[in-house]
């Protein structure tokens, strides 16, 4: 059997690294000596970092001795780039992709979840030193969404000695992961070639939105006794951000009646509510990581590691909208539709411009209002992360090997979500215009005045609380067979006892919450409605909406606003029970090939307490999965090898998706839960050549093919629930809940790297993937009829990055650009929104000015994408967005 065989990234897993990652923010970047290995006890499989082009060279060669398909980046790649937590990393791999927002809330200007191939977040599994561990959310639809994928703005990616990505699964990696598995390994204190390692990073990052300068700060001390037996590894991070996005908003869609008097307008989709938005946050990660390895004999070897890492991220989003609902719908109400004032214009069955003057908006009609302001107060939300994980090693003797895992981890995400609306008085008209880039033109002739006309304060709100825990144990062995077809045997089991918990209390408001008349001039300001990035702008000359100050609305919040209500109908409470055994072979068939093969045998069983309209209080389900798996790698020549992999895959439903919802109260529209949903299961084939065709240099080709059997698609229903904004009156809601249906996806991928001249190097690749639901559904949006769409949730058809660096012994930059074309991002109300085709371009700048001490300047979105989420199709605009550059300069200090 070839020795380079053991070195590889393939998850046979003979050397375990322990918790990631990801310890807490106190600032970034500790990077500054990468050691890593496969086995701490085999020196000659350590991997040290020492520069740009030697992480890349380890990164190929980890690749390239795998008996999976893998991607590898290790510390320097990391150190090399403006990552500021490891989805930033990932998003630059063949076949990856990132997203920063789930349905339609828009982007927050950090990559939070992790895509394989195309298929939902939620069909890659995270692992940190092979195991798992809990995270929660800070926004309120996502926190009440229950997503199983980890939340990477919680994991800075200091911590990291490598990430490896298996896009093929084999039986010993845990199940979970239909789409993949993403591992994330952290440095062990024994692995360190100095007795005592010290590293620290301080930095500044200049958002040019926010127009705000923050710090960053985090540092590293490692040490170990002489003679290699114990050590401690010690890291601390905190980092601060502020974050501002300009955003323009079709906040309500809706068509106008059949009789609606302007006959060539009748039936027409129509904004009711278009806005002007200004997202302000402030996001402060921070945290640790400590762990402590012990040798206390030659052939045991114990790991005791903890993290935890905490996300402060109070923000206010405040939505100026111009008010077309009285029009449309009659003033007051009464269903007889107001003709607008002079021509609007149609595209498709869109109305793209339209205006009612201000006779509409006058005392007679009624309540009707040109302008509502809703400021979204969310002044306390905060996540975080945290386990403690035991590692052990036993060599009983040469042939055989024990590897144990026990651990806790838990993660929990909470808020308020506290809607402060006021409507300003009829003015001079209200009305608005679509540009061709889909933004907002807003016409409100007067909006710059707040007029208190008798509309009162508006207030709707929740408090969420999510709580994720799961305790876990594992147990590992190695055994070497005297065979030259089967060198060596891998068995185990895992079980794993998890619970996902949702807490939802309504929101009262105390007596004389309601009244405007206490609303102090002092707290009315304006801001600029083309403030940012030429978004959303209004025809009249230096127009600046009113603004009702945050500090105002805080405030009002604290005086009124009480939560002691259970809105039972979107709470739940979901225990899980996982128990996992398998079977692995290492296969040496031949000199020039390798490969493994085996069995992974899965048993969950669920107790799900939840509310359904016309449900039962309590649901069970249990289920067993078999998932084969064969990996097989030929050594062609020296340079090019050659792969094939066919495994079952599976993955179990997001939480929120098997219980819980979440309403729109405003548009009686909602995403429900089922309770009967089933995992998600995957066929999958890979097929793929890489040539090694210099130093540091590969030039890959891979195809790749799933059938999926129970991918979540969504069907349509009215369903009554209790409208929180109308104190529990029971109303219609037009419903999406989550169905298993069957679909499939196939692509390719291809990757380029390679060192060209001195220190000029190139590094590219495409991902090509066509995923689409084979079943219809009379009841989806994959339903047979002429607009039907039927491409899977999350899949971009093409995705691409591309980059270049240069690197000398001082001197070292790395530029890249990663894009994705239009991906579905969900289903709300029976309507998929979408996510326009977008891209990053990052830039890295490193001087060196002795071996302690470094420069750095980086930066993100140099570009400044423009990020538009849409409904059906692209007239009916959900939103755009803008989050602006971000640039850091720091130092960087090692001893």
């Amino acid at each position: 059997m070839k020795g380079n065989s053991t070195v590889a990234v393939h998850a046979r897993a003979t050397g375990r690294m322990t918790p990631i990652a990801a310890a807490v923010a106190v600032l970034a970047m500790g990077m500054a000596m990468s050691a890593q290995a496969q086995e701490a006890d085999k020196p000659e499989n350590v991997v040290t970092v020492t520069g740009m082009r030697a992480s890349l060279q380890q990164s190929l060669n980890q690749k390239k001795n795998a008996d999976s398909v893998v991607e590898v980046i290790t510390a320097e790649d990391i150190g090399k780039m403006p990552d500021k937590n490891v989805a930033d990393s990932l998003s630059r791999v063949a076949g990856v992709t990132t997203t920063s927002a789930g349905s339609a809330e828009g982007s927050f200007g950090e990559n939070e979840h992790v895509q394989l191939r195309g298929m939902l977040s939620q069909l890659t599994l995270t692992t940190l030193n092979g195991h798992t561990v809990s995270s929660g959310d800070w926004y309120g639809p996502n926190i009440a969404a229950g997503g199983r994928s980890v939340s990477y703005t919680l994991l800075p990616s200091d911590l990291v000695g490598r990430i490896v990505v298996h896009k093929s699964s084999q039986a010993d990696l845990t199940e979970g992961g239909a789409a993949g598995t993403v591992d994330i390994q952290t440095r062990r204190p024994l692995e360190f070639k100095e007795r005592l390692t010290t590293s620290a990073s301080i930095e500044a990052a200049y958002s040019s939105a926010a127009k705000s300068t923050d710090p960053s700060v985090s540092a590293l001390v490692n040490w170990k006794n002489d003679d290699n037996t114990f050590g401690v590894l010690a890291q601390v991070f905190s980092q601060t951000r502020k974050l501002q996005r300009a955003g323009s908003e079709g906040v309500w869609w809706d068509k106008t009646g059949a009789t609606y008097p302007d006959a060539s307008l009748a039936g027409k989709n129509i904004s009711l509510l278009s806005g002007a938005v200004l997202f302000e946050q402030e996001r402060k990660r921070q945290g640790g990581y400590v762990e402590a390895q012990w040798k206390p004999q030659s052939n045991v070897t114990l790991d005791l590691s903890g993290f935890l890492s905490t996300v402060d991220a109070k923000n206010y989003n405040t939505n100026y909208m111009a008010d077309l609902i009285n029009p449309v719908n009659g003033p007051g109400w009464n269903g007889v539709a107001v003709k607008p004032t002079g021509s609007a214009t149609v595209s498709g069955n869109t109305i793209t411009s339209i205006f009612y003057d201000k006779n509409v908006f006058g005392p007679s009609s009624a309540g009707a209002f040109s302008v509502v302001e809703d400021v979204a107060a969310r002044p306390d939300a905060k996540t975080d992360s945290k386990f403690v994980n035991l590692d052990a090693k036993w060599v009983v003797n040469p042939d055989l090997t024990l590897n144990g895992k026990l651990g806790h981890t838990s993660g929990s995400g909470k808020t308020k979500d506290v809607g402060f609306e006021v409507l300003s008085g009829w003015n001079q008209g209200a009305g608005y215009s679509l540009t061709s880039d889909g933004i907002f033109v807003l016409n409100v002739p007067g909006g710059d005045k707040f007029v208190k006309a008798g509309g009162g304060i508006g207030g709707w709100g929740s408090y969420s609380e999510s709580d994720d825990k799961e305790t876990y144990g594992q147990i590992d062995a190695d055994l070497k067979l005297e065979s030259a077809l089967v060198p060596s045997l891998k068995f185990g089991a895992r079980y794993a006892k998890h619970e996902r918990q949702l807490t939802k209390l309504a929101m009262t408001l105390g007596a004389g919450a309601t009244d405007e008349a206490q609303i102090p001039d002092s707290a009315v300001g304006n801001y600029d409605a083309n403030w940012y990035g030429n978004l959303p702008v209004n025809p009249t000359p230096g127009f600046r909406p009113f603004k009702i100050s945050n500090d105002y609305v805080a405030s009002w919040v604290a005086k009124y606003a009480n939560f002691n209500t259970h809105a039972y109908q979107q709470e739940f409470d979901i225990k899980e029970d996982a128990a996992a055994a398998y079977l692995m072979a290492n296969l040496q068939p031949t000199e020039t090939i390798s490969g493994n093969a085996g069995v992974r045998v899965v048993r969950t069983k669920m107790e799900i307490a939840a509310y359904l309209p016309g449900g039962a209080p309590t649901y069970s389900q249990s289920f067993t999965d078999v998932l084969p798996s064969l990996n097989l790698r030929a050594d062609i020549n020296k340079d090019l090898v050659g792969r094939f992999a066919l495994n079952r895959g599976m993955s179990r439903p997001e939480f929120g998706q098997l219980a819980g919802n979440d309403l729109q109260d405003l548009q009686h529209t909602g995403v429900g839960s089922n309770p009967y949903l089933k995992p998600i299961r995957s066929n999958n084939v890979d097929l793929s050549l890489e040539w090694y065709f210099a130093p540091k240099a590969l030039l890959s080709l891979g195809f790749f093919h799933s059938k999926l059997d129970g991918i979540i698609a969504y069907g349509h229903s009215i369903l009554p629930y209790a409208d929180a904004s109308k104190a529990g009156v029971i109303a219609n809601y037009d419903i999406s809940a989550p169905i298993n249906t069957d679909g499939r996806l196939n692509g390719f991928a291809a990757a380029y790297e390679q060192n060209i001249w001195g220190g000029f190097g190139l590094t590219g690749n495409y991902t090509y993937a066509d995923g689409k639901q084979t079943s219809k559904l009379a009841t989806g949006t994959c339903n047979g009829s002429a607009s039907e769409d039927c491409s899977l949730y999350g899949t971009s058809k093409n995705s691409y990055n591309a980059g270049a660096y240069y690197e000398d012994d001082r001197f070292s930059a790395r530029v890249s650009y990663s894009h994705r074309s239009t991906y579905k991002l969900g289903n709300r109300g029976g309507a998929d929104y979408f996510q326009s085709a977008n891209g990053s371009l990052n830039l890295s700048l490193n001087y060196t000015i002795n071996k302690n001490i470094m420069l750095t300047v980086e930066a993100q979105n140099l570009n400044d994408p423009l990020l538009t989420v849409y409904k059906t199709d692209t007239t009916q605009i959900a939103g755009v967005y803008k989050n602006g550059k971000t640039i850091y300069g720091g130092l960087r200090i090692k001893y």
